[in-house]
């Protein structure tokens, strides 16, 4: 048995090779073969008793198995662009207090009596 063949990123880019992983490859495959075919036959937009709502197997499930495939990648991303909104923003003041200001009060009328 040969040893774990575990892809990553870094060898790829070491190897000069750019090819996808056979893994990455089956599920982009699926996933467009998956939504040409639910865009193609309106009855595959429906449920079906033994395998459940289809455009789940057709389409979200290969998603979801190759954002699996990246979470790493995800992950650091994200944090990147959290980092990244962070810095952008304006760093908070303290507040401050209004200065009132005096109104001038106006002398009263004397009033005369005739």
């Amino acid at each position: 048995m040969q040893g774990n063949h575990r892809f990553n990123q870094a060898q790829f880019s070491a190897a000069g090779n750019t090819a996808m992983p056979p893994l990455r490859a089956a599920l982009w495959l699926w996933f467009a073969c998956g939504l040409a075919a639910m865009l193609a036959f309106p009855a595959l937009r429906g449920s079906s008793t033994m395998i459940g709502w289809l455009p789940f197997w057709l389409v979200i499930a290969p998603l979801i198995d190759l954002a699996l495939l990246r979470r790493r990648w995800l992950a650091l991303t994200s944090q990147a662009l959290l980092v990244r909104a962070r810095r952008r923003r304006r760093p908070a003041r303290q507040a401050r207090r209004l200065q009132h200001r005096r109104v001038r009060t106006l002398p009263r009328p004397q009033l005369v009596n005739p």
